[in-house]
């Protein structure tokens, strides 16, 4: 491709997205999220900083709060290492495509991606951090996958050890308040074994395959029911002395559970020792008002309308670039190959198939 033309896609910005009024003069905000509806799921187990896909249930989780609530949750904390990094799962949902292809001819999909994913762009009028995700057309899929930015990493590497602490209290939280009766028979990655589902979701003109951890079910009696009927909840944390969470995490935290089909979030107080004495219960369509959710509707369409015009050819690699100052998205055609965008098994066995 001449060098002038890729100036040119590098330069395609996205303003009006994360602009409300604007996407009222549009009428975006009419647009509706139809789904999500259950497909399947998979279990994951950390591994050596590797993550090991599993075609069933055993990473199910039960919520089990403790009477009375008294958590400590930096137990297990080890203050020589930097918590925030995660081992990229994005693409263990093509795994499940491979596995699971009778199911996928009955659901076309547009895109395929991750909920986080999904969240970020539901979210960016009030993004506050940059993010970087890559996208590839695949027999006419688009593949997104999000990379870890380099403002991340920076910020993780920098924190304080207070900022340090808090992040594993996050995780570690969830852990504390749930129970895996199948625990005995993992062979790997024990505390760290995780329940995706996966979804069909539609929006607007887009469909979308996409998965999300399920932190748990509600109760213990949830895991006698099939996996279409079970109750799930969002587990989350704000920290003290605040009285309550914030509005960046009632829309992260309503986008996140709204993509999953969740309900309810269970939201603990954490105290400024990190032990948490209070937890409660929120219904997840009074975390925001209805203005928020058709903002984050319309700003997931916008993105999702935006990528659409940039990725057009088959098989090659684009990136977008998303700065949080300037509330600006930036998409553009990469040169050269990127092996850590699709994994070989995946991109393999498609290209092979006849159209």
């Amino acid at each position: 491709m001449p060098t002038c033309n890729i100036q040119t896609i590098r330069n395609i910005v996205i303003h009006s997205f994360i602009d409300l009024n604007q996407l009222r003069r549009d009428e975006d905000d009419n647009v509706s999220l139809e789904g999500p509806k259950k497909l399947g799921y998979f279990s994951c187990y950390d591994n050596n900083n590797d993550s090991v896909f599993s075609q069933d249930i055993s990473a199910l989780r039960y919520l089990d709060l403790p009477d009375p609530v008294n958590i400590n949750c930096l137990q297990g904390y080890d203050p020589n290492k930097k918590y925030g990094h995660v081992v990229s799962r994005d693409m263990l949902l093509l795994r499940w495509v491979l596995d699971n292809e009778a199911t996928i001819q009955k659901f076309t999909c547009d895109f395929i991606c991750n909920n986080g994913i999904m969240k970020d762009m539901m979210v960016v009028k009030y993004a506050g951090c940059d993010w970087n995700l890559s996208g590839i057309k695949i027999r006419g899929k688009i593949v997104l996958n999000k990379a870890e930015s380099f403002e991340k990493k920076e910020r993780i590497a920098t924190q304080s050890e207070k900022d340090n602490q808090s992040t594993y209290a996050a995780f570690n939280l969830q852990r504390l308040i749930t129970k895996n009766n199948n625990c005995s028979e993992c062979s790997s990655g024990k505390e760290n074994d995780s329940l995706y589902g996966v979804f069909h979701s539609k929006i607007g003109s887009h469909r979308l395959l996409h998965a999300g951890w399920l932190h748990c079910v509600e109760s213990e009696q949830e895991l006698d029911k099939p996996f279409e009927e079970m109750k799930f909840i969002l587990i989350k944390k704000f920290n003290a002395p605040k009285e309550s969470h914030s509005l960046w995490q009632s829309n992260t935290w309503w986008s996140l559970a709204k993509l999953a089909g969740v309900d309810t979030v269970v939201r603990a107080k954490c105290d400024q020792d990190f032990t948490v004495e209070k937890i409660d219960k929120l219904k997840v369509e009074c975390l925001i008002n209805k203005r928020f959710q058709m903002t984050c509707v319309a700003s997931l369409n916008k993105v999702l309308d935006f990528i659409k015009t940039i990725v057009t050819e088959e098989n090659k690699c684009y990136n977008f670039s998303f700065n949080a100052k300037d509330k600006k998205l930036t998409g553009y055609m990469k040169i050269g190959s990127d092996e850590n965008l699709i994994p070989s098994w995946y991109t393999d066995v498609q290209l092979s198939k006849k159209s």
